[in-house]
């Protein structure tokens, strides 16, 4: 009968002890998995944006002032999103201004369906994208 108890309590004992190590293990790795996820939501986040310039390009490409209102708007909807907010950092504010400002300029642009304008429009908008992931790029967050 001791034989057991003793067997039963090192059995006790060595789950515990493992267990213990399981988690311990589990919380090392969750900052790499947060990030992991972070990552992922990012992408899928920006993916979503291309999509919206997307529809700005076919909209600029058949005259569809309509479509590129839309993809404008939604682009517009994306920065001030609150997931769109990577950095804290005045840098990173302006670049966000600043494509909202672009986005809302192409706006104005398909209300008045006037594709030259709408198409420079896109092109400030699509360097502004450009010149904030290279500004990212750059920082550790």
């Amino acid at each position: 009968m001791k034989a057991r108890i003793v067997v039963f309590l090192v059995g006790c004992l060595t789950l515990s002890l493992i267990g213990g190590l399981v988690v311990r293990a589990q919380v090392q790795d969750r900052p790499d998995q947060q990030e992991r996820v972070k990552q992922q939501a990012r992408k899928k986040f920006m993916r979503g944006k291309l999509d919206s310039n997307k529809k700005i390009v076919e909209g600029l490409s058949m005259k569809d002032f309509a479509m590129i209102r839309e993809g404008a708007q939604n682009v517009t909807a994306v920065v001030k999103g609150q997931h769109w907010f990577v950095l804290d950092t005045p840098a990173y504010k302006q670049y966000s201004q600043d494509m909202e400002q672009a986005a809302q300029l192409l706006v104005d642009a398909a209300d008045k369906k006037n594709i030259e304008a709408a198409t420079l429009r896109y092109f400030d908008l699509t360097l502004d994208c450009i010149d904030c992931h290279r500004y990212i790029e750059t920082q550790s967050y």
